[in-house]
């Protein structure tokens, strides 16, 4: 394996892991939100308690809240699933088919965009941070879809001219 497939492979790797961990903080919050959990319990993101917050701007009833929370889970774990799916289909050195990869980015990216939408919609920019958080991390994914479909080596390609 060259060392742009595994700069390549990497980067699939490390979103897979990313949202794996969000999602098991967030689902773990989630379960500790309904109880399910002792308080005590410390590996959980705070995220159900932000999205309560967010949306009491709109007295979103608690049902609603729990049918945000819930989508953002199921959002979540599609990303991660895909972003494994692609970095599993490395075999034997040979990069995937291009649509597993980016079908992995589009959903992530998706995620960061509607996240960005909500914080305008929920007006959710007002607090600290948050807005600036879910742009920085569609600035990443959008950083390593690009580096991820470059191509990294210095060796000059092949020009084909129809001019000939």
């Amino acid at each position: 394996m060259t060392a742009e497939h595994l700069i390549k492979r990497g980067i699939l790797f490390f979103w897979a892991v990313y949202f794996t961990i969000v999602l098991a903080s967030n689902v773990t919050d989630g379960l500790r939100a309904m109880s399910l959990l002792p308080e005590t319990f410390r590996f959980v993101s705070g995220n159900y308690a932000l999205v309560d917050r967010v949306t009491g701007i709109y007295s979103v009833p608690p049902a609603g809240v729990a049918l945000l929370y819930v989508g953002v889970l199921v959002w979540e774990a599609a990303a991660a699933s895909l972003f494994w799916r692609a970095f599993a289909a490395w075999r034997g050195g040979a990069a995937p088919d291009p649509p597993i990869a980016n079908a992995a980015f589009a959903a992530g990216l998706g995620l960061w965009a509607a996240f960005i939408l909500v914080d305008e919609l929920f007006i959710a920019y007002e607090i600290a941070g948050l807005e600036a958080t879910h742009v920085a991390l569609l600035s990443a994914q959008l950083l390593s879809l690009l580096a991820y479909n470059a191509r990294l080596s210095r060796r000059a390609r092949p020009v084909s001219s129809s001019l000939e």
